[in-house]
């Protein structure tokens, strides 16, 4: 029987060791110590380094030999993952990469990683398709994409990185935008959150406030993700028919509009299609003179840092971004054991955090 303190060794061997290997310390197909070895230079037990073994077995990270040994294996798990993103945006997508990261890592898997920050100029998108191209190549066992959704390509691109890894026969699982969905084309598993239940959790909240009129504001365009939630928003105020919707607007090129309209009349509430959108909105409430939440209510989405740093505090819809890339890797894993198992499109569960932004 393992005790609590040869449990908490055995934890700690496990992980200093699945550490040594991915590192590249014991070099694929090299004899890799044995439990005796194991029990004298950690100072464990037999059964204890016996589950380390077993252990590292189970992460595809070494193999035994009956009667002649353990080896480190000459191929580990690998997985590819692609997040195109825009420039300059503060979003979630990040602490979820991060997060794939760590957990690959924890499992034994190795990640190639391309993190995309565009401005999709005709150079940018070449460089994603270049990247799924080298994943395939280099023989990936899954991938996970996370799509563009800007820019007049962005769909074409899109389209060319599932060809690439369709036709090299690699599972390919999408994250936060769901491209399948929107084109009915099913054949991939997706990882994300309901954008409808997103935009009706904020009008919702707001509706409780009181309200009597909403507007929305997105960054520029509007990409799928966002017009769920605007839909989602849209489906909240129609429960009641006193509240009205008084328009749309991007911030990136509606600000001068926003600001002569807003001086003179101004919404009861201010739904953005993110933290960094309401950040920015915050600032032109500012500059003509008005205040949230005295003058208006005003919500985010994500729950990034940036929601506290700002003043006042953003009350945002929460994205569970640890949540999300949990979710996205143990799909992946399973799918790359069961290909022909029916795809799977799993939705993560948000919450609304409240803030002074929408308190009296």
């Amino acid at each position: 029987m393992v005790t609590s303190g040869e449990e908490r060794k055995y934890l700690a061997v496990a992980n200093e060791l699945r550490d040594n290997i991915l590192a590249g310390r014991y070099a694929p197909g090299a004899v890799f110590p044995s439990v005796k070895m194991l029990c004298r230079r950690f100072g464990i037990s037999h059964l204890t380094a016996a589950k380390v073994i077993e252990t590292l077995k189970g992460r595809g990270l070494v193999r035994t030999r009956n009667g002649v040994g353990t080896f480190v294996s000459r191929r580990m798990k690998s997985i590819g993952l692609i997040i195109v993103s825009m420039i300059g945006q503060i979003d979630i997508l990040p602490p979820i990469a991060r997060e794939i990261s760590r957990l690959a890592q924890k499992n034994g898997v190795g990640l190639d990683f391309a993190d995309m920050a565009t401005d999709f100029s005709e150079k940018d998108d070449a460089l994603v398709i270049e990247a799924a191209h080298r994943m395939a190549d280099a023989g990936v066992s899954g991938a996970i994409f996370r799509p563009a959704d800007f820019g007049a390509k962005a769909a074409a691109v899109n389209r060319e990185v599932l060809n690439i890894f369709s036709r090299a026969g690699i599972p390919l699982l999408l994250l936060d935008f769901d491209i399948g969905f929107a084109s009915n084309d099913l054949r991939h598993d997706f990882v994300g959150v309901d954008n409808r239940e997103v935009g009706e959790i904020a009008g919702r909240h707001l509706l409780e406030r009181g309200i009597k009129s909403v507007a929305f504001v997105a960054w520029s365009e509007m990409c799928c993700n966002v017009e769920q939630r605007l839909e989602g928003l849209l489906t909240a105020l129609a429960c009641k028919r006193s509240v009205r919707f008084v328009g749309q607007y991007g911030i990136m090129g509606d600000g001068a509009a926003m600001a002569k309209k807003w001086k003179t009349r101004l919404p009861d509430a201010i739904v953005c299609s993110s933290d960094l959108v309401a950040a920015h909105v915050l600032k032109l409430l500012s500059r003509i003179g008005k205040s949230c939440p005295n003058d208006v209510l005003l919500t985010g989405v994500d729950d990034v840092d940036l929601a506290t740093f700002v003043s006042p505090p953003l009350t945002t819809v929460h994205q569970p971004c640890e949540a999300i890339a949990r979710a996205a890797l143990e799909t992946l894993l399973w799918r790359m054991e069961n290909h022909a198992a029916e795809t799977r499109r799993i939705l993560v569960a948000t919450d609304l955090v409240i803030r002074e932004s929408t308190t009296r």
